[in-house]
């Protein structure tokens, strides 16, 4: 990890934007690129993540009639709301990567999400390259893990031993 490069984590509920910045005067001019801190650049929360299905559904299994005309208890479609919601979440998370990438325009960029989104958000990140061409080829190295909650100093040190490459 060198001056310049974006470190993105995320997970359902937040995602966290870091830039690497010179630790030392060294680093500054260039003779050490890999002295390095990590400054936190933005913050996003994904309030839909957060919500439950009964703050979106109002009515309860059992309310409302069932197919064959009598009162039931089909909550089929509250699996399915969960899901879509889900999914939303996902392609905001591919599209604002897509938009860090493309504004702060790193050299590379470092990307750590939770093993059961990751395929998810970079499928979708993929989708999204006739719209913004770089963000495929910049990434360097990815984890399949949440490091949301991790130290922002560990992050490098992370990356270097269990980041792959694709």
């Amino acid at each position: 990890m060198k001056v310049g490069d974006i470190v993105i984590v995320t997970n359902l509920g937040e995602m966290k934007v870091y830039k690497a910045s010179p630790r030392d005067l060294e680093a500054e001019a260039g003779l050490k690129p890999e002295n390095i801190k990590l400054d936190l650049i933005n913050s996003i929360d994904y309030v839909e993540s957060h919500w439950r299905l009964q703050d979106v559904v109002t009515d309860e299994a059992g309310r409302f009639k069932a197919d064959v005309g009598k009162m039931g208890g089909n909550i089929g479609e509250r699996h399915e709301l969960e899901k879509k919601l889900e999914e939303d979440v996902i392609k905001a998370i591919a599209e604002d990567i897509a938009k860090i990438v493309e504004e702060n325009n790193p050299e590379k960029y470092f990307l750590a999400a939770p093993q059961n989104i990751f395929k998810r958000v970079w499928e979708n990140v993929e989708s999204l390259s006739s719209k913004y061409p770089t963000v495929k080829d910049k990434l360097f190295r990815y984890i399949e893990e949440d490091l949301t909650k991790t130290d922002k100093n560990r992050l490098p040190e992370i990356f270097k031993e269990k980041g792959k490459h694709f």
